[in-house]
């Protein structure tokens, strides 16, 4: 039989069954979440690219797969970004999962210099950048009032959720449970504020249509802005605790960054995450600090799971 040259042709005559990984089915057009996504598919397709990268390194993805040139050259590139990461010969690879929120990175990579000697690099996955520069959001510290010297949870409790729950005709949640609760993408004693958040939110799949659940989401929003508005002129930020959770969660980070069919390894420089100076930027929702590197480390105040509803949060970039 010739020799197949038509990739086509090839694609057509090879069976490339799909593989179940990390609890989710990878098929062999799985590779395509390389391409760049649309903004509300990107969490989706991240998940994936993540294991891709780790089924890679552990060798779970078909032989076959291989053949086709983008899975070929991820393979590769994950060869050379393992390489770049010790100078001594080695035995074996292991890549970890470790993205969630109790972690500050995405792959624990253990290489493996005899059966019982290997080391371990804690590695964070960035798409579509070239330097973390270029990467909208690095971290997003829980429970940002820790770092601030007022509660904004309570802040918001005391003199705005009443306005959202009186439009909604909704019962306030007690302060205890609100206090307890909200630090999490569901709270239950937000449920109600939730659904009809969401079923006023055109983008989500919960959408109604109905005036009175868009003007509900529409006034969360106005709320939530003037909340944070409010509270970040009235409120200072601690850059030294704030410095020493950035220097405590990154210092031993190496980035593995994806652009144009590559891979980019960067380490940080621990000066980037040494705090000096801050300013107010109310208007725009955050504060601005200045690095010892002379960096500007942008710290936004923001909801991470429906505005005033859910899980307070910091995203810094």
């Amino acid at each position: 039989m010739p020799p197949i040259t038509n990739l086509k042709t090839l694609f057509e005559l090879t069976t490339f069954q799909s593989f179940n990984y990390n609890k989710q089915i990878i098929n062999v057009k799985s590779i395509n979440t390389f391409n760049i996504s649309s903004r509300g598919a990107n969490d989706t397709c991240n998940k994936t690219r993540e294991h891709i990268i780790g089924a890679i390194i552990n060798n779970k993805v078909p032989e076959n797969y291989f053949v086709l040139a983008k899975w070929l050259v991820m393979k590769n590139n994950l060869i050379e970004y393992v390489n770049s990461l010790t100078k001594q010969p080695y035995i074996k690879v292991e890549c970890v999962h470790k993205a969630g929120r109790k972690n500050n990175y995405d792959f624990l990579i253990k290489i493996y210099y005899e059966p019982e000697n290997y080391e371990e690099f804690k590695v964070e996955f960035k798409f579509n950048a070239t330097s973390l520069d270029e990467t909208p959001q690095f971290v997003s510290p829980m429970k940002p009032s820790q770092y601030l010297n007022n509660s904004y949870e309570e802040v918001y409790y005391a003199n705005y959720l009443s306005k959202l729950a009186t439009l909604g005709n909704l019962e306030m949640p007690s302060i205890e449970d609100y206090l307890k609760q909200i630090h999490s993408n569901k709270p239950q004693c937000m449920k109600k504020f939730q659904e009809l958040y969401y079923n006023g939110c055109s983008g989500s799949s919960k959408f109604t249509a109905k005036q009175e659940h868009i003007h509900f989401y529409n006034y969360a929003k106005e709320l939530s802005n003037a909340s944070i508005t409010e509270f970040i002129n009235n409120s200072e930020l601690n850059i030294t605790m704030l410095s020493n959770y950035l220097q405590s969660t990154q210092s031993d980070k190496i980035y593995m960054l994806y652009n144009n069919n590559s891979l980019i390894k960067q380490t940080i420089n621990i000066d980037d995450y040494t705090l000096i100076s801050v300013t107010k930027q109310p208007d725009k929702y955050r504060y601005e600090c200045r690095s010892k590197s002379g960096k500007k480390i942008k710290v936004l105040l923001r909801w991470k799971n429906g505005n005033g509803i859910a899980f307070p949060a910091f995203q810094i970039s």
